[in-house]
């Protein structure tokens, strides 16, 4: 149903084509530095970190693959938080259902502010993101979706070495390896050294552009196996006994008045971030094969985003419902630290998500470290050592992946999604009124970015005091 909601909205907007175009001198185009950082930086995606530019070729692409690349943008381990998220604010496996329908609610929103960075995109000729802000806000401020994406790849990648530690640690107890390599903070120094530091230290990153399938592989069979374990570690079972972390469900009914309160909004937090794709839609919207008769691309590209959108909604659900019906309360910020050691099926669960994270990681890394190399002036390799370092350092002391994800979704990730692309549409809107246009449509649309952007602020400050 959200689905069909879904697509309707945006091909209800399909048709509103901008009349006009900015005038490409109206406004000096942001520097080649800054350009070519918000570039690199959008290689990187919150999901599973796929390079775009690799997936598509330059003559475009059509509907169907932009559609699995997008999947593959937004869906990432990212997702393995979402139980916690309903877990914040109830034990009771009737908060399942709200659960699904909030993750309803925040796609479609999502999908349309997706859509709106395309609309101004092709309003102002922009292929990038630091074009389309210069162009709309000004260039005095085209720092600022630069420095959100670059903090958006420092939290990304924060949260997979976190993600790595908790599974490799889980692995190597289970191997019988000694406690100095498999505590968490040893199998984090391992990984790095042996593997995620190397990988950023490669000057190509080409080579990884094959290991899309693996990324999406490994969060396909995670899915699977989440579900085949729904009711599985319930009381009196031996799994439940092995439990790393036992279930614990509320008996009480679930009662509606739960959704309304602050610790809701931990799960919009993390919302926010698993479907933090925003800055590739110019990528997207660019690489998206042109119509032959040289008409807009709009029509195809709100399909594309409905169905993006969609079924990562389908796949996110299904983890946010499987992990929450097979743990309640008791969903650990990553879920997998919940499943038992001596479950092997879980085991193979955390090597497959970790590989899937080593093989990204360093296509999120290239985008903090190209911004901070640029804004530094410091050498590569130096970035490199001192980002992953931090990085590694920082993951060794936080434990929480939910508050991680909570803290970075209201902050960085929800500003991505809501506020920025708004504040360019809203601006892209009022050029067209100024050029002519008085028509209700325009005057709605308006009206709803501006509602949207106040939302987006709203979400930062509530969603950072409920995670506190």
């Amino acid at each position: 149903m959200a689905f069909v909601l879904l697509v309707s909205l945006l091909c209800g907007v399909s048709a509103l084509r901008p009349p006009d175009r900015l005038p490409l001198g109206r406004q000096k185009v942001i520097s080649h530095a800054v350009g070519r950082s918000a570039s690199n930086m959008a290689a990187a995606a919150p999901g599973d970190g796929e390079l775009l530019a690799n997936s598509t070729a330059a003559s475009g692409s059509g509907v169907g693959a932009s559609m699995i690349n997008l999947v593959k943008a937004i869906v990432g381990a990212g997702v393995l938080s979402l139980p916690v998220g309903v877990a914040a604010f109830s034990s009771s496996r009737g908060a399942v259902l709200p659960s699904v329908v909030t993750l309803g609610v925040i796609t479609m929103l999502s999908a349309y502010c997706f859509a709106m960075v395309a609309r101004v995109c092709e309003f102002t000729n922009s292929q990038t993101w630091a074009e389309a802000w210069t162009r709309t806000i000004g260039e005095a401020t085209a720092w600022v979706p630069s420095s959100f994406v670059a903090l958006l790849c420092f939290s990304m990648s924060l949260q997979y070495t976190m993600v790595l530690g908790d599974s490799f640690s889980s692995i190597f107890t289970a191997a019988g390896l000694p406690r100095l390599i498999s505590s968490r903070r040893g199998a984090i120094a391992l990984v790095t050294v042996f593997t995620t530091l190397p990988l950023s230290l490669l000057p190509n990153l080409d080579m990884l552009k094959y290991t899309s399938f693996l990324g999406i592989g490994g969060l396909l069979y995670t899915a699977a196996f989440m579900l085949a374990r729904v009711g599985a570690y319930a009381p009196g079972t031996v799994l439940h006994a092995a439990a790393a972390i036992p279930p614990s469900f509320s008996t009480a009914p679930f009662v509606l008045s739960s959704m309304l309160q602050p610790k809701v909004f931990v799960l919009v937090s993390i919302l926010a971030t698993a479907f933090c794709a925003h800055f590739l839609a110019p990528q997207f919207f660019s690489q998206l094969s042109a119509e032959i008769d040289g008409s807009s691309k709009m029509p195809r590209f709100n399909l594309l985003s409905a169905g993006g959108f969609g079924l990562s909604a389908v796949l996110s659900a299904v983890f946010q419902a499987a992990g929450f019906l097979t743990f309640g309360g008791a969903c650990d910020g990553y879920i997998l630290n919940n499943y038992a050691n001596s479950d092997r099926l879980a085991q193979a669960a955390r090597v497959a998500i970790g590989c899937s994270i080593i093989s990204s990681y360093p296509l999120l890394h290239q985008g903090l470290r190209d911004t901070l190399t640029e804004a530094l002036g410091t050498p590569r390799v130096v970035t490199t050592f001192g980002c992953v370092g931090v990085i590694s350092l920082l993951g060794m002391k936080l434990t929480n992946l939910g508050a991680v994800a909570t803290v970075s979704g209201a902050l960085v990730s929800t500003s991505l999604v809501y506020v920025l692309p708004t504040l360019m549409f809203a601006q892209m809107l009022k050029a067209q009124r100024s050029a002519g246009d008085k028509s209700l449509r325009l005057r709605l649309e308006l009206l709803g970015s501006r509602l949207i952007t106040v939302l987006g602020f709203f979400l930062v400050t509530i969603g950072v005091k409920a995670a506190c």
